[in-house]
């Protein structure tokens, strides 16, 4: 048999009831030239009993005697591994059927790219409907690491010679920093990363799952931040955030220390991001309810109301005033909730949010409308035009009740104004009048706009000037 040009390894750990699919996702790829290793991390479940009831010589399981941990377990399926190209799958997520082709098409006609990473789905906790697509930036760099996970490793699928350049993933990074440190070394050692722009995972959640041993994890994000940042290597502009650095991996710690009831540890953490990164507090509404915000209703399963307002109440007491954002907060949440249920088509439940925020009083701003018109122009890189239009005529009624009538169409006016922008931006000249005349037509101030005068009149020569040289 031909050595694979792909080794697919999947670490598992008591993920019986998911491995199936996962592996399942991999043998459906439209690419088949590829092998899977699958390793048992001394799982008490079924997990071998399923992998080795696949009849396909391209499905090879290896059983660690004792649990080792996630990232030993990655380094003995990298290591007995053949593929030039290795692509990570976590035990509980899913492949697109496409991933592996478009991963390998973009490497080959980007040799200089060591890493390559994709765009995700996100599926609800504990099911597998949508819950709203992940687009991580076009390209990162080590500053993108120390600041967060711009993206997960069932994303990427990264060249063999990068993951020996750096001797693979760190054993003892055992509580979840192995991620944070692996990406880290590789950015820093020179590696190119770029997004192949496509939706090409489905990552589960699962609700209520406690994150354990928070204390090492907090650990281990340190000594990972600590490694980075005094390496001789680590640019000068990546030293100048290592406060906001550790803040924002603290942060997370602190989240679900709070969530778990580990309320001393949560609040000690809290204080040490505050005296961080203090301009977590600046604003109306702040970085930091923001923060709770977007965590909270990521659970479809969670009372975002109820959780958010006894979060807030176990605040360390000199964040105290954020109490004020919290009204605020809960409003938000129940337009944000809505407005995703209606966009992948849950309608009933999206009803139910919006009628909350309705009779709570909710107004739709300016802010909310840009994070909107961010994630419509995401869906309509995976869907195309049609199905974006068809999910703006569902939102309207919805937007229409909530303070202004006219809502629906200065939603409209601005998705029109920005995809006239970003046409314009990629020189599809011919588009961009197509999209002026929509935005003026439902959103008739932009008649005042420079920038849109300025793009049209540009576009309009443009497209002279080809027909002329045609």
């Amino acid at each position: 048999m031909s050595t694979p040009l792909v080794s697919v390894v999947i670490p598992s750990f008591n993920q019986a009831a998911y491995v199936r699919e996962a592996i399942q996702s991999v043998i459906n790829q439209t690419y088949q030239n590829f092998e899977i290793i699958v390793v048992n991390d001394a799982s008490p479940d079924d997990t071998a009993k399923i992998v080795n009831g696949y009849n396909d010589p391209r499905v090879l399981l290896i059983t660690h005697e004792e649990n080792k941990g996630l990232p030993a377990a990655r380094n003995t399926g990298i290591t007995a591994s053949s593929g030039e190209l290795i692509a990570l799958l976590d035990s509980d997520d899913i492949f697109h059927p496409n991933k592996l082709e478009s991963h390998i098409n973009f490497l080959n006609d980007n040799p200089h790219i060591g890493v390559s990473y994709n765009n995700r789905f996100e599926l609800n906790h504990s099911a597998k409907t949508i819950r709203g697509i992940w687009r991580p930036p076009k390209i990162v760099s080590l500053i993108d690491f120390v600041c967060g996970f711009p993206f997960c490793p069932s994303d990427i699928v990264l060249r063999r010679e990068w993951a020996y350049k750096v001797n693979l993933f760190r054993e003892e990074f055992i509580c979840g920093g192995e991620d944070l440190d692996f990406f880290c070394r590789l950015a820093i050692s020179g590696c190119n990363f770029a997004r192949v722009d496509r939706s090409l995972i489905y990552r589960r959640y699962h609700s209520e799952r406690p994150r354990k041993k928070l204390s090492c994890r907090l650990d281990d994000y340190s000594r990972a931040l600590d490694l980075t940042f005094l390496d001789p290597r680590c640019p000068e502009d990546v030293l100048a955030i290592r406060n906001e650095a550790y803040a924002r991996h603290y942060l997370e710690v602190a989240y679900y220390a709070l969530l778990q009831d580990e309320i001393n540890l949560g609040q000690e953490i809290f204080r040490e991001v505050i005296r961080l990164d203090p301009t977590l507090l600046d604003g109306n509404p702040s970085g930091l309810i923001n923060y709770l915000l977007d965590n909270i209703i990521k659970d479809e399963n969670q009372d975002h109301e109820k959780l958010l307002r006894r979060m807030v109440s176990l605040l360390p007491f000199e964040v105290a005033e954020l109490a004020e954002q919290t009204n605020w907060a809960v409003v938000r949440g129940y337009i944000l909730k809505g407005t995703r249920a209606i966009i992948w088509d849950r309608i009933e439940v999206g009803q139910d949010h919006f009628a909350r925020a309705e009779l709570l009083g909710a107004q739709i701003d300016e802010t909310f409308i840009q994070q909107l018109i961010a994630q419509l122009l995401i869906y309509e890189g995976e869907f195309g035009l049609e199905a974006t239009e068809n999910v703006l005529q569902r939102l309207s009624p919805f937007l229409n009740r909530l303070g202004k009538s006219t809502n629906s169409r200065w939603l409209k006016g601005c998705y029109y104004f920005n995809r006239g922008l970003r046409s314009f931006e990629a020189e599809e000249y011919s588009i961009v009048p197509g999209n002026v005349i929509r935005a003026v037509m439902n959103y008739p101030r932009y008649c005042f706009n420079r920038g849109l005068h300025s793009i049209m009149s540009r576009s309009l020569l443009y497209s002279f000037n080809q027909t002329l040289r045609l």
